[in-house]
Parts: C-alpha cells; sequence; structure tokens
C-alpha cells in the first residue's frame, strides 16, 4: 500500500500536469502553421531579396525580420497589416558560400503568442526550402 503523503505527492503532480495541458495556448489546430506562408526569394534582376509572408488567419499583428549571413545582418521590426507583407532587401553580393549560409528568420505576435520562423533565401526556379516553426508565449 502507498504511503498517504506518497499519494498526495502523486495526486498533486498529476492535476498539475492536467492543468499545464489544458491551458496550453495552443491547440492542435494552431501549431499546424498551415495557414502560413513565408518565403525568401533571390531576385537577380534588381539584386534584392524578396520576402513575403502571409497569415491566412488575419491573427498576425508584430514582426522582426532578420536576414543572417549576409556582410550587414538585415534586422527591421515593424506591424503587419492585415496579416501580411512583402519586403524587397538590396544586398551588395550573392553570399561567398551561398544561400545555404543565409537564414531568414522572422518571429510574428500571433493572437498573443510568439511564432518563429527560419528558412532560406533560394533563386526563382528552385522550390522553396523548408521553413522551421517553434512557439513561445509573449512576454
Amino acid at each position: 500500500m502507498v504511503p498517504l503523503k506518497n499519494f498526495l505527492i502523486i495526486l498533486i503532480a498529476t492535476i498539475a500536469v492536467s492543468l499545464v495541458i489544458i491551458l496550453n495556448p495552443f491547440s492542435e489546430d494552431e501549431s499546424d502553421f498551415s495557414h502560413f506562408t513565408f518565403d525568401a526569394v533571390h531576385m537577380d534582376d534588381t539584386n534584392s531579396i524578396m520576402i513575403t509572408f502571409t497569415d491566412s488567419t488575419k491573427k498576425s499583428s508584430f514582426a522582426i525580420l532578420e536576414i543572417l549571413g549576409l556582410e550587414t545582418t538585415y534586422h527591421k521590426e515593424f506591424v503587419i497589416i492585415d496579416s501580411q507583407f512583402s519586403k524587397i532587401v538590396p544586398i551588395e553580393q550573392i553570399p561567398k558560400y551561398g544561400w545555404k549560409t543565409t537564414p531568414v528568420t522572422l518571429e510574428i505576435t500571433y493572437d498573443g503568442n510568439v511564432v518563429k520562423m527560419k528558412t532560406e533565401v533560394h533563386e526563382k526556379d528552385e522550390p522553396k526550402p523548408e521553413i522551421i516553426f517553434s512557439t513561445s508565449l509573449s512576454n
């Protein structure tokens, strides 16, 4: 037989875990991320990068966009209008080691939470690279 003290500890731990699961801010539908589109295309004719983002649920409100691996890191913070944006970022030259060394990160305020995305720049005629997602509560 389990002593009363151990039983109470197990009961409290079970209730605490249940509360965390119930109060989790992201449902399975929201952690699906299929309603987001995020792309970064090198525009050879203008020597720039076209970055686009769309949230079909219209719940995105603020963005922090960075392009790493350039001679000078691009960093921009802005309010998102109508849950979408397009940004053209001029570049001086293609990175020495190619686009695989140039991640594009996007941090979105989404319905009171933060969704982080990471992808790579690609050429117009190449398929879109994978988007990596992560989430956290906003501060």
